[in-house]
């Protein structure tokens, strides 16, 4: 942003009028807000009758001006990191490059995580507020990089502690007013000499967390490409049911013990031990439930394509139902639907 966007959106955020202090008005030590050759003023208030979030925010709008004006060492550091998400490749590759050189990021060797925590629409002067209070926060763990299509950007640590980024994400975002939707971390390659395609991959992952069921765990980019997939594909019952009644009849299925028991028994490449495990059942349960399983589901477990059809089918069901759940009102009472009703409402 530029300088004058930066004033309006800090003017905006805090619902007073806030300028730049001009050459030829004397300063007020109880007012100004200092920054590189200049200073802000906020509507006449007194920097002592700021809140913590509002400080927050100004600090954000400050380190922004600072990094437009180039004023500190600092400011320096900092524009070099926020360049790796330039919109010019070249500005990129540069970046990249300085900060490998300046050995202000490790990855040399071993590529460079990037991370994207994914928040409710908010300005980009919130978003900047919310990363460097997170760096903060996380002490050196990340690098806060810019903000960047509606997520802060980061660059992590290997040894990121991830409870507690999930804490702090959580904590930071209720601080600043904000919902954090996601977050996800993406590796990018040694021989990278731009980051973009990380960047990229760790927001759409973001993004894609936000809607998975709570058992899928993981938060790297690298392990959610299937998930990914199955996002693209449509929502059609008709579809569905041509293409797997087997899934139609475990989702339409009163009770979920043989679609779990399925689902376990596919996400364990077919091993009985881990199938069992994960369900906690006998291994001798575990087959006669799968000798009782309607012929449908039967004769698609015996076949490699209807098998493999029958798994990726049964995930999309999952992502659609998280989905339709996170998007009910938070202050509802949920209702219990019988299986068969969720179905249709999942499949329509």
């Amino acid at each position: 942003m530029h300088p004058p966007q930066i004033i309006d959106q800090l003017s905006h955020t805090l619902g007073r009028r806030v300028t730049l202090r001009r050459a030829d008005e004397p300063a007020d030590a109880d007012a100004d807000i200092a920054f590189g050759g200049g200073a802000l003023r906020i509507g006449g208030t007194a920097r002592a009758d700021l809140s913590p979030r509002e400080w927050a925010v100004v600090d954000a709008a400050v380190h922004l001006l600072e990094m437009a004006s180039g004023a500190s060492p600092a400011a320096r550091r900092d524009r070099v990191f926020a360049n790796l998400i330039d919109d010019d490749s070249s500005v990129r590759r540069d970046a990249l490059w300085e900060l490998r050189s300046r050995r202000w990021i490790d990855g040399r060797a071993d590529g460079i995580e990037l991370l994207a925590v994914v928040l409710d629409p908010a300005p980009e002067l919130g978003i900047v507020a919310f990363g460097r209070r997170l760096a903060t926060v996380l002490h050196g763990a990340v690098q806060f990089v810019g903000a960047h299509r509606g997520a802060a950007i980061f660059v992590a640590s290997r040894t990121l502690d991830l409870d507690a980024l999930n804490r702090t994400v959580d904590a930071e975002g209720a601080a600043q007013d904000m919902t954090a939707r996601g977050f996800a971390l993406a590796a990018g390659s040694p021989d990278d000499g731009d980051v973009d395609d990380a960047v990229s991959r760790a927001i759409r992952s973001a993004h894609l967390r936000a809607t998975l069921p709570d058992q899928v765990t993981s938060v790297r980019a690298e392990d959610l490409g299937g998930w990914a997939l199955v996002q693209t594909l449509p929502r059609s019952r008709s579809l569905l049911v041509q293409a797997c009644p087997a899934a139609f009849v475990l989702a339409s299925s009163e009770d979920s013990t043989q679609r779990d028991t399925v689902e376990a028994y596919l996400d364990a490449a077919g091993r009985a031990s881990v199938a069992c495990q994960r369900l906690h059942i006998h291994r001798t349960t575990l087959y006669y439930r799968l000798e009782q399983m309607p012929e449908v589901v039967r004769e698609a477990l015996a076949d490699g394509l209807q098998r493999s059809t029958l798994h990726l089918t049964l995930k999309l069901l999952r992502l659609w139902d998280e989905e339709l759940r996170r998007e009910e009102p938070a202050a509802a009472t949920p209702v219990p639907l019988p299986r068969e009703r969720t179905a249709e409402r999942l499949l329509a």
